[in-house]
């Protein structure tokens, strides 16, 4: 990757950090219900805004955020945050508040510094070879670490191997989305789960 791409992802991922940063933050002060409610109504405007994008609008708000931190491949205007918030409403749904608290901490935290990480590590995965075996461990290191506040460290610790591997999976499927989604369902199957 060249290096202009390089900082354009550095700062893609800077924000995602401190997105989901926020919305943890948001999730904590407004409490179970009124978290749910915040999500849908985002995922709402989220789709009108979409809506709008699509039909050749130009939104002087989000314009200069979407060409600033929108990667050239997503599939549609704004694809990252809706998927961000549809995966956090979907373990939010689901699951208990605390442990969805750790879920979003884990998208939040563990995908950002992967990246972050990843961009300059030097062992790639023998089973993804555009990922790094930095980028999996800061993954599973800055995960493991947010998610303990809010779940048993042991169980962090173990979400955050798990997720960590799926994210390094060449899944055509947006990890803001895949992530939560294999939450819940760890969360319903697996041994540990909290």
């Amino acid at each position: 990757m060249d290096e202009k791409n390089k900082q354009f992802e550095v700062g893609r991922q800077w924000f995602h950090i401190l997105f989901g940063t926020g919305l943890l933050i948001g999730s904590v002060l407004l409490g179970p219900q009124n978290t749910r409610t915040a999500y849908f109504v985002a995922m709402l405007i989220g789709l009108a805004i979409l809506h709008l994008k699509l039909s050749g609008m130009r939104l002087p708000l989000i314009d200069p955020v979407l060409s600033r931190f929108e990667r050239s491949s997503a599939l549609f205007p704004g694809q990252g945050a809706l998927m961000y918030f549809a995966g956090a409403l979907f373990v939010l749904s689901f699951t208990p508040f605390h442990f969805a608290l750790g879920a979003i901490a884990i998208v939040a935290f563990g995908d950002g510094f992967a990246t972050l990480v990843g961009l300059y590590g030097k062992w790639k995965l023998p089973w993804s070879p555009k990922k790094t075996t930095e980028g999996l461990v800061a993954f599973i290191l800055s995960a493991a670490g947010i998610a303990a506040l809010v779940i048993p460290p042991l169980h962090a610790l173990s979400y955050a191997i798990i997720l960590g591997v799926l994210e390094t999976a060449d899944i055509p499927a947006d990890d803001n989305l895949i992530l939560p989604v294999a939450a819940t369902v760890l969360y319903y199957l697996a041994p540990f789960a909290v």
